[in-house]
């Protein structure tokens, strides 16, 4: 099975997913390639496709919704999984729940409704302090903010394990018919 994991990525952070995201599902799949929306040129040589972007301003990336505007009819052909790169666990501990539901349903309405995605997650990222103006900065951690490297490999591991298996499930059905 061919997959393509496809990320835009700004800092650095979604494409270090992404290629993480790809290098575990060929273990279980086989070919996984792994690129940025910008060098895709078509989707059609893949069976599955998993696209994630970083996450600025409450929106994706500009690259990622082109690439999803520009291979839309193709995609709603083929199973496509999306993820989210975000920075709801550096908010202060009593605003990161409640941000990160909001942030996954923002998200969501704002995917392409053309592609029926399979499912879409949020992560958090790498948040650092230089990201910030220096006076937001010392706001953001008087309010109990936090910078870091904010990823939970075992949730992005979780979620990638659960792909492969539903692909793998569909390959070998496929195989049986």
């Amino acid at each position: 099975m061919t997959v393509l994991v496809a990320y835009a990525s700004a800092l650095g952070s979604t494409r270090e997913i992404a290629e993480h995201v790809a290098s575990r599902m060929a273990v279980a799949l086989g070919e996984v390639e792994c690129r940025s929306v910008e060098e895709v040129k078509s989707v059609s040589g893949y069976e599955a496709v998993v696209a994630g972007s970083a996450i600025h301003n409450q929106a994706w990336l500009p690259a990622a919704l082109l690439f999803f505007s520009h291979h839309a009819p193709e995609l709603a052909k083929r199973p496509v999984w999306a993820f989210s790169v975000g920075m709801s666990d550096a908010l202060p501990k009593p605003f990161r729940k409640r941000g990160a539901a909001l942030q996954q349903k923002r998200l969501e309405r704002a995917l392409p409704q053309e592609v029926p995605f399979r499912g879409h997650k949020v992560f958090s990222g790498v948040y650092e302090a230089t990201q910030m103006p220096a006076p937001l900065r010392v706001l953001f951690k008087l309010t109990g903010g936090h910078f870091g490297d904010l990823r939970d490999w075992a949730a992005i591991d979780a979620w990638t394990d659960q792909i492969s298996d539903q692909l793998a499930k569909r390959a070998s059905s496929i195989l049986r018919d």
